[in-house]
């Protein structure tokens, strides 16, 4: 990514502002673990990073816009020499400037006046804060808190979520975004093949885990999610993640697992047979699932919504389980089927989305159906990721194969 993208960003950003206001975004701060461990690496705040490009712990961004002017603000924080003896080297002016494009280049402990300054020179009495999915006994992020102090120092001021005008930008991928999930879907495509060319019975899950894990650190990259490696009955806890079970002939292995480029994430899923080989009631569901995951891409065009790629699932799987006398109501689908078919992928693994949930142009989502059959001690699921372009579907993970006769030529 170059600077030009995220300028752009800001630009659209403020466009969506109303005049006299400003936004405050917080790139994040290390979280302790215990003690005086922290948790690396450090996850940076994403919709800072989609306006600044800056991975870096402890930068606020400010943006002011009055009388439809924008003014953009960067504060870094000052050189610690000791902190660069200990931990790494800092972020200078001159390299905040060339990965963001914002010219105005400060330090953290100027950014009250300059707020101060803002609020008091022109009037600008809103602020934009981004706020998101949140459990009452969760602490407060650095945004909630600044809002908190922002409304006691200036209580005229009126506080405006910044989420709204995030999902708008967000949602919609620009190529070069696209680009960084391409890679990040190819990185996880190929480890999830070389995690099965080790697989067996009388391994651990832990193992095949760890293949995975392998493949994606020697290429420079990392899962970007707790992988999920599930097999024989564990595939029917969706997120199951104890891996220490020893696989054993004829179970099912569901892995469902990402890789990370530049914070891009792909989010992948496949069914292996650990032994090679699908018995035929296991190829008889596989292949229902996969039948249901066709009929949905097909259903993922410009403009359609998601809540019919749904239904057409729910109603596919409802005849297929009929059919070979597996429920006799439609009702009873939810024994088997346990959670919808996909969600909105980019700089967050579950992407922001809005709750009209159409498809737009340029928007990158997955496609998950699955059916789980607890006492009989398996799940099958399968899960590519999708770019929805104006006038045609993309399947950014075709190199993974998922007809079951090339799952099992993966074993030979």
């Amino acid at each position: 990514m170059n600077k030009e993208f995220f300028i752009n960003n800001r630009k659209k950003f403020a466009e969506k502002m109303e005049d006299n206001s400003i936004a405050v975004f917080f790139s994040g701060v290390f979280h302790r673990d215990t003690c005086d461990q922290l948790i690396h690496p450090f996850s940076v705040e994403r919709n800072f990073y989609y306006l600044t490009g800056v991975d870096a712990d402890g930068i606020i961004l400010l943006l002011h816009k009055s009388e439809e002017l924008l003014q953009e603000y960067l504060f870094i924080l000052p050189v610690d020499p000791m902190y660069e003896r200990w931990q790494a080297l800092m972020m200078r002016p001159p390299e905040a400037m060339e990965i963001s494009g914002v010219e105005n280049i400060l330090y953290t402990y100027e950014f009250d006046k300059i707020v101060a300054n803002c609020y008091g020179d022109s009037f600008a009495d809103k602020l934009y804060i981004y706020s998101d999915i949140a459990e009452f006994h969760e602490p407060l992020t650095l945004s909630q808190n600044y809002a908190k102090r922002f409304r006691d120092i200036y209580p005229s001021a009126r506080i405006i979520n910044s989420k709204p005008i995030m999902v708008l930008l967000r949602q919609q991928k620009t190529s070069e975004e696209v680009d960084e999930i391409i890679t990040a879907v190819n990185l996880a495509s190929d480890a999830m093949v070389y995690l099965s060319q080790g697989l067996k019975p009388g391994i651990f899950e832990y193992e095949a885990k760890a293949r995975f894990q392998y493949f994606l650190n020697m290429k420079g990259s990392q899962p970007r999610f707790r992988s999920i490696v599930a097999a024989g009955k564990n595939a029917t806890i969706l997120h199951y993640n104890k891996t220490g079970y020893q696989m054993q002939d004829g179970d099912l292995l569901i892995v469902d697992a990402g890789a990370m480029n530049n914070w891009y994430v792909s989010d992948l899923t496949r069914t292996f047979p650990v032994n090679g080989k699908f018995t035929p009631r296991q190829r008889t569901i596989y292949n229902i699932v996969l039948e249901a995951e066709l009929i949905a891409i097909e259903k993922m065009k410009y403009n359609s919504s998601w809540y019919d790629l749904e239904n057409a699932v729910r109603d596919f799987f409802a005849k297929a389980l009929k059919s070979i006398k597996e429920i006799k109501d439609e009702r009873d689908l939810d024994k088997y089927y346990f959670h919808d078919s996909g969600h909105p992928i980019g700089l967050d693994l579950h992407d922001i989305k809005d709750k009209e949930r159409i498809f737009l142009e340029g928007c990158v989502h997955t496609i998950e159906p699955a059916l789980y059959f607890p006492d009989e001690g398996f799940g099958i699921r399968i899960e590519d990721n999708i770019w929805i372009k104006k006038d045609e579907t993309v399947v950014l993970s075709e190199r993974l194969v998922k007809n079951p006769d090339d799952i099992e030529n993966l074993f030979i």
